[in-house]
């Protein structure tokens, strides 16, 4: 059954399972995911969150999980795949799918959120002893707007699953694969994976020598080092040339060492530079190969929106020799293409070991000349979402540095508090004795850059002191 929960239902609900549940049950068994959306009609969208889980956790195994909206509510959401009970796409990864349908109420930019816990323990860059209690967080922004006079906007398909798994000083490549079926302009860009309330997880860093193709996605790791590390990366939806969407994406890749090698991919004949531009309708072949000596057997095959696109045809012609693989991949377009954006084209190889199977990527895109007329207006300001209250444990401060403002959450006996503000000198440079909610928000704006000691007081007695930093 599906039930809603108010925001403070939720955060009381979230914490007290962190609290409460124990460790070994619960830790450390999401490899990631993504969260994306469909719009029906209206206001109306369906939203669909994807996650991938440690197979072998199976009483951390969820049949539903929670969305939150972006306008104060949040909802369980049921499983869908494998008829609810979510499917085994590579060893010991379990991938589920969960969906569900909200009606906004009005228009404004709503944050998506998916959190839960947690990520896989011994991440090797996240803070050492950290990421076994780390949540899982990824978001993406839904623009709601009035459908006669504005863009309606449906998020980027993910057309590959993540295959995580690397070998110590052999070259790293994945490709999600993303199609829009807008035609937007989709852009790429490496962030760091985010905790909860968007915050970057605490002692982050990015590895060396990891990038992510701005146009096509392929996400690249050159002589990458022994350990398991996670990454993500952020999806931008241009429209006319301005954002329409935003959504991230979040895996781990795990490097280890002696694991069986993958194979090579030649260039791809037919482009130049890893793209090619269509001027008008024309056909035009690509060739490519795979080869991997070590293997039993190599295949290759073609992941793509194109297939979804009426303005072009795909043929396929796939030979095995020993253990090289060729492919030649005819596009015949036709022109009339409204799409803005590069058609992301990934050609996925596998080299066969007995039962076995390591995967290997190779991205390339393709443009036309758009000529779309739109006949509607991009809602402006995409990332200027509509703000509700952040996931706070109840006597904490966010952020403890600061630009502009702080959050708090003072529990349910809001009433019963006064706030107080010290400088470093012991000065009270604000006081708040009439709170109106447990979590609020306090603009310090006028604030001078230093350390500021945060009291929660009850009758004339100091519950709590935190600390934050202004900027």
């Amino acid at each position: 059954m599906i039930s809603k929960l108010s925001c403070f239902e939720r955060v009381r609900l979230l914490f007290v399972l962190l609290l409460l549940v124990t460790f070994n049950v619960k830790a450390d068994h999401y490899y990631g995911g993504y969260i994306s959306y469909t719009h029906i009609n209206g206001f109306k969208y369906e939203v669909t969150v994807v996650t991938y889980a440690d197979n072998s956790k199976v009483n951390s195994d969820r049949d539903s999980v929670i969305v939150i909206w972006g306008d104060g509510t949040e909802e369980y959401v049921q499983r869908t795949n494998n008829n609810g009970n979510g499917e085994t796409v590579f060893p010991g990864i379990k991938k589920n799918i969960y969906k569900g349908e909200h009606k906004y109420t009005k228009e404004g930019n709503y944050q998506l959120v998916f959190v839960d816990n947690f990520r896989p323990y011994d991440i090797f860059n996240i803070e050492a002893g950290k990421s076994g209690s780390t949540l899982l967080y990824f978001d993406a922004i839904i623009p709601v707007a009035d459908t006669v006079s504005f863009c309606q906007n449906n998020a980027p398909s993910f057309l590959s699953e993540p295959y995580m798994f690397g070998e110590s000083g052999e070259d790293y490549f994945l490709s999600l694969t993303h199609f829009d079926i807008d035609g937007d302009s989709l852009s790429f860009k490496l962030i760091s994976p985010k905790a909860t309330n968007t915050y970057s997880v605490p002692g982050y860093f990015t590895p060396d020598r990891v990038s992510i193709d701005e146009k096509t996605g392929l996400f690249s790791w050159i002589d990458p080092i022994f350990g398991d590390y996670v990454f993500a990366y952020e999806i931008e939806e241009y429209r006319n040339g301005q954002l329409i969407g935003v959504s991230v994406a979040d895996f781990p890749v795990f490097i280890k060492r002696g694991n069986k090698y993958k194979g090579s991919f030649s260039d791809v004949n037919g482009i130049t530079e890893g793209s090619f531009n269509f001027n008008s309708a024309e056909e035009i072949k690509l060739d490519i190969s795979y080869e991997n000596l070590d293997a039993d057997s190599t295949f290759i095959r073609v992941v793509t929106g194109l297939v979804y696109n009426n303005n072009f045809i795909i043929t396929n012609d796939a030979s095995n020799t020993d253990n090289v693989s060729h492919h030649t991949l005819t596009i015949d377009y036709l022109g009339n293409d409204f799409a803005e954006g590069a058609h992301i084209i990934t050609f996925e190889a596998g080299s066969i070991y007995g039962s076995d199977t390591i995967f290997d990527y190779k991205s390339i895109s393709v443009t036309t000349v758009s000529n779309q007329d739109w006949r509607c207006s991009v809602p402006p300001n995409v990332k200027d979402v509509v703000e509700i209250p952040p996931l706070i444990p109840v006597f904490e401060v966010i952020s403890n540095l600061f630009d502009e403002s702080v959050w708090m959450n003072v529990g349910d006996n809001f009433e019963d508090f006064t706030i107080e503000i010290l400088d470093l000198r012991g000065r009270r440079v604000y006081k708040d004795s009439n709170l109106k909610s447990a979590t609020f928000k306090l603009n310090l704006s006028h604030f001078k850059s230093s350390m500021y000691l945060f009291r929660i007081i009850r009758d004339d007695k100091v519950i709590a002191t935190l600390k934050a930093v202004k900027k």
